[in-house]
């Protein structure tokens, strides 16, 4: 049997209480709008997908960086699906890295994965406190604002305000390097933005592509009923350079991202930003 690494590299409801029995700590989420569904690209996956999808779901809730039998044998093609989708819908899951092993039988079929971990059980109750009272003041300070918009807003200019864009920032394809190390890249910018508005009770959705050429991650938010993109990363660096907050890839329609934004074959499942 053979074992392969696979690295993925982006540049790019209801939350409950739950509990780490294994590890005998808590994590504490709070509340999403039940109207939406946060996990929207798990329903591109078929049944064998969305298996294991919800295998490495409960593997990452129990920090389980084994190798592990997978429920259903899927194609190398259908695990790097499953896998892209799963991280895409699970900002929250910080603690886990976007790389991992995988091995395959002699027809080439993946039959066993290895999860990876930024952050381990042992480092977890400390990281777990930080994060969580960083993401909480945001989500504070935004909850005392009366419109929808405003929150987004306000979401939008503390990451920009206080991460600054860095390729070899630690963890950076997580939400934790945006929201507490104040280095990123787009992947933890748009995480980062991903979970704070969806604490605030706004859709929003992690939207991978190009930008200028490049590999690329952005977001699509519901405000009041319609869809808009928004890129905070583009936005930071804009802002940098003049000094002063730059909202120019702030709620837009996708007219006007198509100059310089195209989006990946995944964003079939997304919302139209019209």
């Amino acid at each position: 049997m053979k074992v392969r690494r696979n690295y993925l590299m982006f540049y790019t409801a209801l939350y409950t209480i739950f509990t780490l029995l294994a590890l005998s700590f808590t994590v504490s989420v709070q509340a999403k709008d039940a109207t939406y569904d946060y996990s929207i690209y798990k329903y591109s996956l078929s049944s064998n997908e969305l298996s294991v999808y919800t295998q490495i779901y409960d593997k990452a809730m129990a920090f389980d960086d084994r190798m592990f039998n997978l429920k259903a044998p899927l194609t190398e093609a259908e695990l790097s699906n499953t896998m892209n989708c799963f991280f895409f819908d699970h900002p929250e899951l910080y603690w886990l890295n976007t790389s991992y092993r995988y091995a395959i039988n002699n027809s080439h079929t993946v039959v066993k994965l290895q999860l990876k971990f930024g952050i381990g059980p042992s480092e977890f109750a400390n990281a777990n406190t930080i994060f969580e009272n960083q993401l909480n003041q945001i989500v504070t300070n935004a909850s005392r604002l009366s419109s929808a918009v405003e929150k987004e807003k306000y979401i939008h200019d503390y990451i920009c305000s206080n991460t600054a864009y860095d390729e070899d920032s630690p963890l950076n394809q997580s939400a934790y390097s945006a929201l507490t190390s104040s280095h990123s890249v787009c992947a933890g910018y748009a995480r980062a933005f991903q979970i704070a508005c969806e604490r605030v009770g706004i859709p929003c959705y992690y939207v991978t592509g190009t930008s200028r050429g490049v590999n690329h991650a952005w977001n699509i938010v519901c405000i009041d009923g319609s869809y808009y993109n928004v890129d905070l990363t583009w936005d930071d660096v804009i802002a940098d350079n003049f000094s002063k907050p730059s909202y120019i890839y702030f709620n837009k329609n996708d007219a006007a991202f198509a100059a310089d934004h195209t989006r990946s074959d995944y964003a079939v499942l997304l919302p139209a930003c019209n």
